[in-house]
């Protein structure tokens, strides 16, 4: 028999799987529908209507109703299935190994649930006794179930007509109700994991609570213009203040800034590629709390030189200047994908860690404390540095977020639970269910989590709205998704309307790739949960066994040829940074003059003591093989050995870093950034 953990009653034979891809035909208007289904829908609105009044109730009316059609459905697609499209472009043994490999990497549920474009735990694994024809008859059998609302006969039209029959004054405490029936289960959280198609789903949670109230709704909405778009660019202050383009998403900088009143402060580079941005309020401005705000990963790449991007951008018909932009997005973009996104330690902290005195001189500056923000990689950092200065911060929002340490989050919460008892740290977390990112790391800092389902179709095709596995682990990472469905409400206050307006804008809607449509999309709301609820599934464990052993993979280790081509530039850097942090030097001018015998000089450069730490965290070899000396000839029929020489991390431990005078001139290019980032 098959272990059975839940009370559903099982799908009928022939029930089709359930798929992130499936979409529903369009649902006719209520007068289309038959007398019968009509009948049992104002009959159930009329029981709801009956409690007015009475939401512990009502809560229980719906929960009976859903739990009564809820069916588990058999999951027998392959892991190549699931993938569609993708998975018909692999060749035999690729999916060979795609299905054996992936269930036994991350469990037979998760693979279900990964390759049906969700990262939500949505499935479950049985096992218990099978039986074949085979030789040998009887044998452990796993079976993969998922739950899902069985929304066949109109189903669907009676449960919108029920949730319609709660009065709006009514919602929330229906919506309390609900999760103290199902152990703090929000009732989104539930429509969200039962009905996977959007198409469906959307209308019904329209009925229920929004994911916040507007204040909040508007505040992290204002916040992911910050996240998500701002803090990625290079611009001066100046240029980002009166700037009302931005190209890529086609927000107006300026208008956001002047509308909600807040100024953004200089650009901020640190070492190995942290890079952060303080937004300060306006006298007037709608909030009166400083915006810290991180960058994430300049697009996953290993382009350790930019090459790849410059010969992109030369392709493209970009002029020398966007080709010299590009290498360094190239460059940044591996630094952030090896030292930020792949540490063998917790994604983000081999960007904090070399760079703490360049962040609390920069908090040191904030007037009270602050919302600290990002996006991705970004989004894990936002969470690392309010653990480390909790008393400097008022509230972390996230964006489709990496997680941090669970050290990190109890250290947080020993924090919110003495000294900031009064005051406590809150945190929000917005996820696209399919972004693989927000399965990394250990835990959020506690808080709430709010995950949404990014969905397209065709422009003007007037198709039912889809996506897909890989279509959310790319576009659902970067999309803008409150600005995005905010474009999807149908009434909203001035303030939400500025956004929409002038806010970011999904890539797909703007423009489209060689052989596809400009897309429409849509963010349908998937659900709420506490942080002690997170429903994500958890892959830090594989992330960090892998990125760990990748000093052992043959070949050339991605984090020395990284190190070894950025080293030089982080160690100038470090030197300038000294001088930028020494009180003593009072004027641009005079940190000049300091900082010049170090950009003219030949001499190596002392390794920086943050740097010997990243060399041992990095697991770098201090010794590898001689290739060009004379091998060591062995007894008759043995191989030639090479010698054993001194790694370059090993000459800088002992002599220094020699700095190149392209290096030189690179951080003489950028002494006013550096002095800007550590004064202001």
């Amino acid at each position: 028999m098959l272990e059975s953990t839940t009370r559903r009653a099982p799908a009928a034979a022939n029930a089709p799987q359930a798929s992130a891809t499936a979409a529903a035909p369009a649902r006719p208007p209520v007068s289309t529908l038959p007398a019968a289904v009509q009948a049992e829908m104002q009959r159930s609105a009329a029981k709801m209507k009956a409690l007015a009044g009475k939401p512990t109730e009502q809560a229980a009316l719906l929960d009976q109703w859903i739990d009564s059609h809820t069916r588990q459905v058999p999951m027998k697609n392959s892991v190549v299935q699931n993938l569609g499209p993708t998975g018909e472009g692999l060749s035999w043994w690729q999916g060979a190994l795609a299905n054996s490999v992936t269930p036994a990497l991350m469990g037979p549920a998760a693979a279900q649930d990964l390759t049906t474009g969700h990262t939500r735990k949505l499935s479950e694994a049985h096992t218990g006794l099978g039986f074949s024809l085979s030789p040998m008859p009887v044998g452990l059998k796993t079976t993969v179930t998922r739950d899902a609302l069985d929304l066949s006969n109109h189903a669907a039209a009676v449960l919108k007509a029920m949730l319609g029959a709660v009065a709006a004054k009514d919602r929330h405490a229906v919506a309390a109700a609900y999760a103290k029936r199902n152990g703090g289960k929000t009732l989104s959280a539930a429509l969200g994991e039962l009905i996977l198609d959007a198409n469906v789903r959307g209308p019904l949670m329209a009925l229920v609570p929004p994911p916040v109230n507007e204040e909040t709704l508007t505040l992290d909405a204002f916040l992911e213009q910050i996240a998500v778009g701002l803090v990625y660019s290079n611009q001066s202050a100046a240029e980002m203040n009166a700037d009302t383009l931005d190209e890529r998403r086609h927000s107006n900088p300026a208008a956001l800034l002047s509308h909600f009143g807040y100024t953004a402060g200089p650009l901020i580079l640190g070492r190995w590629g942290l890079q952060m941005r303080v937004f300060t309020p306006k006298a007037k401005g709608r909030w009166q709390t400083p915006i810290v705000a991180f960058r994430g990963t300049e697009g996953v790449q290993f382009d350790v030189q930019g090459k790849a991007a410059a010969a992109k951008a030369k392709a493209d018909g970009g002029s020398m200047q966007a080709q010299a932009a590009a290498r360094r997005g190239g460059i940044e973009g591996t630094v952030d994908t090896v030292i930020g996104d792949a540490s063998p330690t917790q994604i983000g902290w081999l960007q904090v860690q070399p760079n703490q005195d360049l962040i609390e001189a920069n908090l040191a500056r904030v007037k009270g404390k602050a919302i600290s923000t990002g996006h991705s990689l970004g989004g894990a950092i936002a969470q690392l540095v309010p653990a480390l200065y909790p008393a400097e911060f008022d509230q972390v929002v996230t964006f489709q977020a990496a997680n941090i340490d669970k050290a990190m989050v109890d250290k947080m919460r020993a924090y919110n639970g003495g000294k900031g008892q009064a005051d406590p740290v809150t945190a929000r977390h917005y996820r696209i269910d399919g972004d693989v990112v927000p399965t990394a790391g250990e835990k959020p800092l506690d808080g709430q989590i709010y995950y949404f389902d990014r969905v397209s179709r065709d422009k003007g095709s007037g198709k039912p709205f889809t996506n897909d596995a890989a279509m959310n682990a790319s576009a659902g990472h970067v999309t803008p998704m409150l600005s995005t469905y905010l474009r999807g409400q149908r009434t909203l206050s001035p303030d939400l309307q500025e956004i929409v307006d002038n806010g970011l804008k999904d890539e797909a809607t703007l423009s489209a790739k060689p052989g596809q449509k400009v897309q429409e999309v849509k963010t349908v709301f998937g659900g709420s949960y506490a942080t002690a609820q997170d429903p994500r599934i958890v892959t830090e464990g594989n992330r960090k066994l892998a990125t760990g052993k990748l000093h052992l993979v043959p070949g050339t280790d991605p984090f020395e040829e990284v190190v070894y081509a950025n080293i030089a530039y982080n160690t100038l850097l470090s030197h300038i940074e000294n001088l930028a942090a020494d009180r003593s030097i009072k004027t641009f001018e005079q940190f000049k003059t300091r900082a010049e015998p170090l950009l003219s000089g030949t001499a190596p450069l002392p390794l920086d003591p943050d740097d010997v730490t990243l060399s041992k965290v990095l697991n770098m070899d201090h010794t590898e093989t001689d290739y060009e000396a004379r091998p060591i000839v062995g007894y008759p029929g043995t191989m030639p050995a090479f010698p054993a020489k001194y790694a370059p991390i090993k000459s800088y431990f002992d002599n220094g870093v020699p700095i190149s005078p392209d290096v030189r001139v690179q951080v003489r290019s950028q002494l006013e950034i550096i002095w800007r980032a550590w004064r202001g």
